[in-house]
């Protein structure tokens, strides 16, 4: 049977940081067991499962599905000796085959919305012991064997690396923009981007998350002006290459001409990392498409670095 929900939000307080809160998710259901209707689902000793468990379902709506979509969540909190390829590849196989009984299950049906897609989960491995080693873990998701479907299904795995990263956006998002944030979802068939509350796993995964906030400014007559803010949390790799790249989405979905002031927010290893967005970030925009880029655009940038546990803290400045 599947962990009850109080459990896993130990586990996932453990990672440290309300998870579930950041993604303005709908939680649907938690620690529910169903019957197993497949005579292919075999258990750890290789006998037929009996029962799968729902630890967590949760939906939100997504415009680029132009539904709900359903998301069945596991967290897996082990040590290091305890996470390879092998036990990574058995949890995998574990929601695959939930998802196969589960999507369709008379019992189920009342906690899903109408059309929901349920074809997805999201896995949370976190290694609890200090010992995760990123470009092992990376080794062992390049190796695992996902099964062909006629409907295909999408398992979205996250490791401490990706944990942090959301950490870092969770911590920045209580501290430096209170009046909280929306998600931007870019042009779908030319219209206008939409701007919402939560976040889709697409986002998670992403290397660039546009976002939007507002800010009240008081002016020298009195009055107030609400400033449009534009916020780009930048988890790629510091290169001359990806800044030059951040800034061509910004252009191509015109962010740049819709917003009062602009803050990059970036997601460091080292502290070269930092120096060198420090001394080039705002030289390589400039000079960006032959430096036709407006001076009050160049003064309405600021730099931020995300809280990389590692490093310290990096002063925002």
């Amino acid at each position: 049977m599947g962990e009850n929900a109080q459990k896993i939000g130990k586990k996932l307080e453990s990672v440290g940081f309300e998870l579930l809160s950041m993604f303005n998710w709908k939680k649907k259901m938690g620690d529910k067991e169903i019957k197993c209707t497949r005579s292919t689902h075999k258990n750890s000793k290789g006998t037929s499962k009996r029962t799968h468990g729902v630890d967590l379902y949760m939906e939100y709506k997504d415009p680029y599905l132009g539904g709900v979509q359903g998301v069945f969540i596991e967290c897996k909190n082990r040590e290091w000796a305890s996470i390879s390829k092998s036990e990574i590849q058995n949890w995998v196989n574990e929601e695959i085959n939930l998802i196969d009984c589960a999507r369709n299950n008379s019992e189920l049906q009342e906690f899903y919305a109408d059309g929901a897609d349920k074809n997805c989960a999201l896995l949370i491995i976190n290694c609890n012991d200090g010992k995760y080693d990123h470009k092992k873990f990376e080794q062992y998701l390049s190796e695992l064997e996902i099964p062909n479907k006629k409907i295909p299904y999408k398992i979205f795995i996250a490791g401490n690396k990706t944990l942090e990263k959301w950490d870092a956006i969770d911590r920045m998002i209580k501290t430096d923009y209170l009046n909280g944030i929306n998600v931007l979802y870019p042009s779908i068939n030319n219209s206008q981007p939409i701007s919402e509350n939560y976040w889709s796993l697409n986002h998670l995964f992403a290397k660039y998350i546009f976002c939007e906030t507002t800010e009240k400014e008081e002016l020298r007559n009195g009055d107030t002006h609400t400033n449009k803010i534009l916020v780009v949390f930048c988890l790629d790799c510091i290169t001359s290459e990806s800044i030059q790249y951040l800034w061509s989405m910004c252009r191509t979905f015109q962010y740049e001409n819709r917003y009062d002031a602009y803050d990059f927010c970036f997601w460091v290893e080292n502290q070269d990392d930092c120096n060198y967005i420090r001394e080039n970030f705002i030289n390589i925009i400039s000079n960006y498409d032959n430096g036709r880029v407006d001076e009050k655009i160049i003064k309405a940038i600021k730099t931020k670095f995300l809280l990389n546990r590692k490093i310290g803290v990096v002063e925002n400045r």
